[in-house]
């Protein structure tokens, strides 16, 4: 590992992140606040990539048995960026033209969503594995990787929002159709030069890869470790907890706080100063605290912000919610800094794409969930009331609940633990493979 390949890695990151940027900061709230449509349904088709996480520990799984021309993770991270630019673009041209036709649009809309969000986890899965591999010997590189590459992509979400804002007022059909050509263009030219020569050519020796040849065999690797399913259970838990919002909260702006589109649209960019902030500064007080209580501390300062969401909100004091999405910025990148460091850490050699996998599954499935949830929670108790705050309101509170319940159950999750009982696991399964 070396600075060229982490600025490498930063590119990719940010060429995939970037697709993220105008579906949850822009279409999310179109798609609500403007079309009427369900909320339910909205946070399915932006749910897509988590709920096809699963495919992370197939296609982790796959590539590590698998090489093509002699790479295990290159090839896979250029078909999942492009996926995932493609795909991104498509999407708002299919949610207008479901809203125009709505029967037929309805599968194309699906359709674009299910590229994007294949692409999404193909990419991750890749790239995150191959971090893994190449800072094996030296693991310091992993934590100053991951730092890097999401400040990166924290201040790419910033520069993202604040563009997309600016191209999208005065707003219109046409200037979002623009606009996410523009993301389109960028992610893809950012994919493909990040890719170029970022894993190492095969040095003609093989090292032992682990068979799970049946992805149920995978599957069960991890759920026989105690610590595996420990982390993935705490995994779920967090990131339900803190990303339920964000299919939401442009749309509760827009609806309670009575915001028009591009302010909405410049609340990510508030979000990210705050992230920004503490990525930044989040890697001395990781190594200070612990990533245990690194993450904790995080959890702690967004679950406040949360509470503040609701008296703000309820109480229509715009500068006071804007404030409060700043403080869930920073809890939510203290978090991020130290879950990743700690994800990382929770591999073993040979068998990095599945536990890789296997960690952005419950990544996604976590926000899949979350995201869903929150837009069932939001048109119940809608549908209940007949007061949109409420909706909103309900779905806060319950975030800031489930992060004090990750908290404590982050104390019983052990590195150690985990990778003597992995090792255990995959010897066994090597042993077999060698029968």
């Amino acid at each position: 590992m070396n600075w060229r390949r982490v600025a490498q890695f930063s590119a990719v990151h940010v060429g995939v992140s970037i697709t993220v940027v105008p579906v949850t900061g822009t279409l999310n709230r179109i798609m609500i606040a403007d079309f009427g449509w369900s909320a339910l349904w909205v946070s399915v088709l932006v749910s897509l990539p988590y709920l096809l996480s699963p495919l992370q520990v197939l296609v982790g799984n796959w590539a590590d048995r698998n090489p093509i021309g002699g790479r295990h993770r290159a090839p896979w991270i250029v078909l999942g960026g492009l996926m995932a630019s493609f795909g991104g673009y498509f999407t708002a041209h299919a949610a207008y033209y479901a809203y125009d036709h709505p029967t037929a649009g309805a599968l194309s809309t699906l359709g674009a969503f299910i590229i994007w969000g294949m692409g999404v986890n193909i990419a991750s899965v890749s790239y995150l594995s191959l971090i893994s591999e190449l800072s094996a010997e030296r693991p310091g590189w992993r934590s100053r990787t991951v730092s890097v590459m999401w400040t990166a992509m924290i201040l790419s979400t910033i520069a993202s929002s604040l563009g997309l804002s600016m191209l999208l007022s005065p707003y219109s059909r046409e200037a979002l159709h623009n606009a996410l050509g523009l993301v389109w263009v960028v992610s893809s030219v950012l994919v493909l030069v990040g890719s170029s020569n970022l894993e190492p050519r095969p040095s003609g020796t093989t090292m032992p890869q682990h068979r799970a040849d049946n992805p149920l065999h995978a599957y069960a690797l991890l759920a026989s470790n105690p610590s595996a399913r420990r982390f993935f259970i705490y995994l779920l838990i967090v990131l339900i907890s803190i990303h339920a919002q964000d299919v939401l909260l442009e749309p509760f702006g827009a609806e309670v706080l009575r915001m028009p589109v591009s302010q909405t649209t410049r609340l990510a960019s508030i979000w990210g100063v705050g992230v920004f902030v503490t990525l930044v500064g989040g890697l001395p007080l990781v190594a200070r605290m612990g990533k245990k209580r690194a993450a904790n501390l995080g959890a702690a300062v967004a679950a406040s912000a949360f509470v503040s969401i609701i008296v703000t909100g309820l109480l229509d004091y715009e500068p006071g919610f804007i404030f409060s999405i700043l403080i869930l910025g920073l809890g939510g990148g203290l978090m991020t800094v130290s879950n990743l460091s700690f994800m990382l850490d929770m591999t073993v050699p040979h068998a990095a794409g599945l536990y890789m996998g296997a960690w952005g599954v419950a990544n996604f499935a976590g926000q899949a969930l979350g995201n869903i949830a929150s837009g069932l929670i939001r048109d119940v108790v809608l549908a209940i009331t007949g007061v949109p705050a409420i909706g909103y309101v309900t779905v806060f509170g319950l975030e800031a609940a489930g992060l004090v319940v990750a908290m404590i159950l982050f104390r019983r999750v052990s590195v150690e633990e985990f990778q003597r009982d992995a090792q255990v696991q995959l010897s066994d399964v090597l042993a077999v493979a060698g029968d």
